[in-house]
C-alpha cells in the first residue's frame, strides 16, 4: 500500500512521521519526505512487506546504530500497519549525488584528489561494517551519494545489511554480484569485497570490468547470459591472458581514456582481483585495509604540474616525469620517505599522513620567493624536525620547514598511528 501526503505513521519508539512527499521509488519501496518531531527525514516505505525475519533484522540494525559515519543508516522502525511498514533515516545533503550521475557523466569529480578520497571513504566504510560483524549483501551504483567536491561518500540503503553468514533474502544485481553469488551462493564479506572491487573499478574508469566485446555483441542480457557474463565465463576487459572481452572503442570510451592515466600499482590489483584466481577463491580477495593502502600510496603519486596547475600521476621509481596533460617534464625527485611509502614533493602538492582525507601538510613555496618549496604544518600537531647534525627543531601548526635532503620530522599521532619521515632524492 502507497501513503498519501499528510499521513500519518507510527513508529516503535511511540512518536509519529507524517508524509509530506514522495521522494522516489524502486523496486523494493518507495521514499517519502516525513516530519519527525519537527525535523525533515526520509521514510522507505516498503511496497510489498517483506517477512518478520528481515523486520527483526531491521530492529536489530536501529537499536546498534550504524558503524560510522559513512552510512545513512536505519534510525527509526515504523509498527507494522497500512498492510506494510517502512523505516526512518536522515536525507541525502543537497551537494551529494547519486553514483550514477558519474557513470553517466551528468556529475564529476572536481579533481582525482576528490576521487581517491571518494574511494577512501568507500572502503573504509565497509572495513568498519566487516568489523561490526555484518554483511552488506546488495552492493550497487545505487547506494553511494557523493559529493564531486570534496569526494565525501554516504552509503545508503542499509536495510539489507545483515549478520556475517545470514541472507536477507533480497535479490541483488547480477552485475555487481560475486560469481558465487550470481549461481546461487550466500553472500558474505568475501562477496562484498569482489562487489567493493566492481565498484572502486567503476568509480576510477567508469566502465564495468566484465563489460566489453563479448557484452556488446550479446543480443539480449536474459538471466542466462547474466550468470554466464558475470558469473561462470566471466572475463576481466584488461585480462592479459584472454584477450577476448577487450573495450570496445566507440562504446567504452571512458576506460579506454582513463585505463592508461592510472598509476601500475593500482591496474595491476585490478587485473589480480578479477582474475580467474580471484573469481573462483574468494579468499585471495583483496581485504578494505589493503585498499585503503592501496589508495593512500596513489595518492602520494599524485602531484599539482607546475605549468599547467592540473594533476598527473607520477610513477615512483622515476625522478622526472612528463604531465600527462601539457606534456612538460616534471622535477619529481624530492620525497619524503615514511616506511614504505615515498611521498613526492612538488608545489602545492598535499600530503596525506594517514586516511582520513584531510591533508596534514602541503607543499609551498618559500615566503623567502628564491625559487625554494617548504612544507607547510596545515595539522593541530607539533613536529619535531632533526637536522643531519643532530640540532632540533619544533615546527608549529602553520609553520613551515624546507624542502632539504637528509631532514628527519616526527609527525606526531595521526588516526592512532605515529608518523615519523625523513626528506630524501632519487635520482
Amino acid at each position: 500500500m502507497e501513503l498519501k501526503i499528510g499521513q500519518k505513521v507510527n513508529l516503535t519508539i511511540g512518536s509519529q512521521a507524517t508524509v509530506v512527499k514522495e521522494l522516489g521509488r524502486g523496486g523494493q519501496g518507495i521514499v517519502y519526505l516525513v516530519n519527525v518531531n519537527g525535523m525533515q527525514m526520509a521514510l522507505k516505505w516498503y511496497i510489498n512487506k517483506p517477512d518478520d525475519k528481515f523486520y527483526k533484522n531491521l530492529e536489530r540494525n536501529v537499536s546498534a546504530g550504524a558503524p560510522s559515519d559513512a552510512f545513512i543508516w536505519p534510525e527509526y522502525l515504523t509498527k507494522k500497519e497500512f498492510g506494510s511498514y517502512g523505516y526512518i533515516m536522515k536525507l541525502r545533503p543537497q551537494d551529494y549525488f547519486e553514483f550514477g550521475n558519474f557513470l553517466l557523466a551528468k556529475k564529476t569529480f572536481k579533481s582525482f584528489n576528490a576521487m581517491l578520497a571518494a574511494a577512501m571513504k568507500i572502503c573504509n566504510g565497509f572495513k568498519m561494517l566487516h568489523r561490526h560483524g555484518y554483511s552488506y549483501q546488495d552492493l550497487n551504483d545505487g547506494n553511494f551519494f557523493i559529493n564531486p567536491e570534496t569526494g565525501d561518500v554516504l552509503i545508503c540503503d542499509n536495510d539489507n545489511v545483515m549478520p556475517q553468514g545470514e541472507k536477507s533474502g533480497i535479490m541483488g544485481k547480477a552485475r555487481y554480484m560475486a560469481p558465487e553469488v550470481v549461481v546461487g551462493g550466500v553472500p558474505d564479506k568475501y562477496s562484498d569485497r569482489f562487489s567493493l572491487s566492481v565498484i572502486l573499478f567503476m568509480l576510477f574508469f567508469a566502465n564495468h570490468p566484465f563489460e566489453g566485446a563479448k557484452v556488446v555483441a550479446c543480443p539480449c542480457m536474459t538471466e542466462a547470459f547474466e550468470k554466464k557474463f558475470y558469473g561462470s565465463e566471466a572475463v576481466f576487459i584488461y585480462d592479459p591472458t584472454d584477450k577476448s572481452n577487450l573495450p570496445v572503442r566507440g562504446v567504452h570510451k571512458n576506460v579506454i581514456r582513463r585505463w592508461p592515466v592510472f598509476p601500475k600499482k593500482l591496474k595491476d590489483v585490478f587485473i589480480h582481483e578479477f582474475s580467474r584466481e580471484c573469481l573462483e577463491n574468494k579468499n585471495t580477495r583483496m581485504i578494505e585495509d589493503g585498499w585503503e593502502r592501496l589508495i593512500s600510496q596513489v595518492r602520494d603519486e599524485l602531484v599539482l604540474c607546475p605549468f599547467c596547475k592540473d594533476e598527473t600521476f607520477v610513477e615512483p621509481e622515476q625522478s622526472t616525469c612528463t604531465c600527462m596533460n601539457c606534456g612538460k617534464t616534471l622535477d619529481v625527485s624530492n620525497r619524503l620517505k615514511i616506511a614504505n611509502r615515498q611521498i613526492i614533493l612538488t608545489l602545492n602538492t598535499e600530503i596525506f599522513l594517514d586516511r582520513d582525507n584531510t591533508a596534514d601538510a602541503k607543499v609551498v613555496a618559500s615566503h623567502k620567493g628564491d625559487g625554494t618549496i617548504w612544507i607547510q604544518n596545515i595539522s593541530t600537531n607539533q613536529w619535531s624536525v632533526e637536522t643531519p647534525n643532530g640540532k632540533l627543531k619544533a615546527v608549529d601548526p602553520n609553520g613551515a620547514l624546507p624542502v632539504k635532503v637528509g631532514l628527519k620530522i616526527t609527525f606526531g599521532n595521526f588516526g592512532g598511528e605515529n608518523f615519523r619521515g625523513e626528506i630524501i632524492t632519487i635520482v
